[in-house]
């Protein structure tokens, strides 16, 4: 009787396994975003882009300027379309393949926190940062009330 039980156990949990892997879907390539504070605006090029976020993109839309546009993705689905879990990163670069910001970002931490490698909201910025963040050309030239 115990052998029985055991093998009926042993299929029970095969089956229900093999079900939810079934259920279980990925595509896109996953990318890591620890390291995304590290793009330079005029600086970082698209394939030092792909070394910091550790991946390639799944699509690069060319301009006819030379510009372009990339895009990392990564999707996991449980339970087929019930349950997901998306990133999604998009990265312009100018006609020279350098990094021009961030036009898209999805589920991912903390993309404007950093500006150049360094924390935007840091309450010691150094003093060329502070400098910058003091010029006139750093202000608003008009700005108008709302509510009024």
């Amino acid at each position: 009787m115990p052998v029985t039980y055991l093998f009926r156990l042993v299929r029970l949990l095969t089956l229900g396994v093999a079900i939810a892997l079934v259920g279980c879907s990925t595509t896109g390539k996953q990318f890591q975003t620890a390291d995304l504070r590290f793009l330079v605006p005029g600086q970082t090029t698209l394939l030092e882009a792909s070394e910091l976020l550790q991946s390639d993109p799944v699509n690069v839309y060319r301009q006819l300027d030379g510009s372009a546009t990339a895009r990392w993705a990564h999707t996991t689905t449980l339970a087929t379309d019930a349950v997901y879990f998306n990133q999604e990163l998009w990265l312009a670069f100018d006609a020279y393949g350098r990094f021009v910001r961030i036009v898209k970002s999805h589920n991912i931490p903390h993309t404007n926190l950093y500006r150049d490698g360094r924390r935007v909201d840091d309450q010691n910025p150094s003093p060329a940062a502070q400098a910058v963040s003091h010029s006139v050309f750093s202000q608003p030239a008009v700005s108008y009330p709302l509510g009024r």
